[in-house]
Order: structure tokens, then C-alpha cells, then sequence
């Protein structure tokens, strides 16, 4: 067995103790040893509404690659559903995420983690953001990490286009 197999496989036991702690997380593995998880979170996150107003929604879904070079660079991620967040593309943008600073040590469950705090917006950056739209609202109403998702969402302040985009 090859390093490689060892780090996935183990990646694999401590995503299911996270998944066991955690109820809100679950996943299908895909290999032997996996390379591909499709991640069920359930916690609510934020996403465009109608006049581009963003709303609570709850329920997210995203894939996990984690290619040939896994782990010495980060594994890919599609987000799947509905998502407003600077630093996570929606699915018609083709869903990339942008875990921000990466390191061999951290692993699959590390990063399943990550994506919970981003996502329910206990972590994001406005500085160089995946989706400048969603990066120019939190400036505008003043969003900080860890701001509870309904009181963002009742500032009810459309998401700005970005330049050269339409609405």
C-alpha cells in the first residue's frame, strides 16, 4: 500500500467519525481507496433570492476530488446547490470553492469543517474573492464572520452585478 492509499483511507476513517459526531454531515465515498466524496451539509447557508436579495437556505451539497496530487496540494471542491459567499462559486459559475491557505498536514475532515464555517458565514474574505457580487454585498451591509444568517439576510439589500455582468 502506498503513502498515498494510507492518507486516503485514513481521510475516509476520520470523515466518518466526523459524520458520526456531527449528524448535520454526511457523504458517499467513491474508490477504493476513495478519491471522490459527494458531502450533504445540512446547515443553512445563504443564496440569491428573487431581485437578487439573498435568503436562508438550508441544505448544501458539494464534491470532493481529491486528485494525484492529494495532499500535497488541496483537493478540489464543486459546490453543487444554490450559494451566495465570496468565497464559494454557485453551481451556474461552476461551483469552485477557495479554502484559502492550504496545508499537507490538514485532511478530509479538516476541510469538511472548513466548508461548514464558510458556509454558514463564520469564515469568509472579501479580500481577492471567488464571487465578487457576493464579496460586494457583505462590504455593503457590513457583514462580519460569525453574523447570524437571518439578520444578514433581513438587511434585504440586492447583491450588486459586477461590472460587465447582467443581474
Amino acid at each position: 500500500m502506498t503513502p498515498r492509499d494510507r492518507r486516503l483511507l485514513a481521510d475516509e476513517a476520520h470523515l466518518a467519525e466526523l459524520a458520526r459526531q456531527d449528524p448535520r454531515i454526511t457523504f458517499e465515498s467513491h474508490g477504493v481507496p476513495p478519491e471522490r466524496y459527494e458531502l450533504a451539509l445540512l446547515v443553512p447557508g445563504l443564496a440569491r433570492g428573487a431581485g437578487g436579495v439573498p435568503v436562508v437556505r438550508s441544505g448544501h451539497r458539494a464534491v470532493i476530488d481529491l486528485h494525484r496530487d492529494y495532499p500535497r496540494l488541496p483537493p478540489v471542491i464543486r459546490w453543487g446547490t444554490p450559494v451566495m459567499h465570496p468565497n464559494i462559486l454557485p453551481p451556474r459559475r461552476h461551483g469552485g470553492v477557495c479554502l484559502g491557505s492550504w496545508s499537507a498536514g490538514e485532511g478530509l475532515a479538516d476541510v469538511v469543517r472548513r466548508l461548514v464555517r464558510l458556509v454558514t458565514w463564520q469564515e469568509f474574505s472579501v479580500v481577492d474573492p471567488l464571487d465578487a457580487e457576493a464579496a460586494a454585498w457583505a462590504e455593503s451591509v457590513g457583514a462580519t464572520p460569525g453574523d447570524a444568517l437571518d439578520a444578514l439576510a433581513a438587511r434585504a439589500v440586492p447583491v450588486p452585478a459586477a461590472p460587465g455582468t447582467a443581474s
